[in-house]
């Protein structure tokens, strides 16, 4: 079962890479997303009628959330000038920030009944372990990335020897 996933994320990464006037972050990405689906069913254990079921809810989650996440990212643009801002425009922009997390712990809530319905109870709860465990493994993986880098590691243009 879990070589499935990895088969069907590995084909993701492929077609990312058959793209070559693809934006690189787009290509980033794509390759993140591919490993974040092959996690998430390895972690869950689904089962192909599971996989079936919970991957399109999943996907709606995830759009739900990019929506609210690209509010964020426009509203903290817009406090990078903070000292340029009037007071009430800093404290609106502030409270609404406040309204997005809201928005996002509600949205997260309302999708784990529906990740119950289904996949299960305790599935549905381990999908947002699951999603934690992943963001901790690949900011290990960029933490890593960025020592090699720094340290001239393999394949980074380190000094010559």
């Amino acid at each position: 079962m879990k070589n499935i996933f990895t088969l069907i994320a590995l084909l993701f990464v492929g077609v990312a890479f058959a793209q070559p006037d693809e934006d690189p972050r787009e290509e980033r990405k794509e390759k993140i997303k591919a490993h974040k689906i092959a996690f998430i069913s390895t972690e869950l254990d689904l089962s192909p009628e599971e996989a079936e079921k919970f991957w399109p809810i999943y996907n709606e989650l995830e759009d739900k959330m990019e929506e609210i996440h690209t509010q964020r990212r426009a509203y903290m643009k817009k406090l990078k000038n903070f000292d340029e801002l009037s007071d009430n425009e800093a404290y609106e922009i502030t409270e609404k920030l406040f309204e997005l997390e809201a928005e996002e712990h509600a949205l997260r809530k309302e999708y784990l009944g529906k990740f119950a319905t289904a996949v299960g109870k305790k599935k549905a709860a381990k999908v947002f372990m699951a999603e934690e465990k992943f963001k901790r493994e690949l900011l290990r993986k960029l933490k890593h990335q960025q020592e090699q880098r720094r340290n001239g590691g393999p394949g980074h243009g380190g000094p010559p020897r």
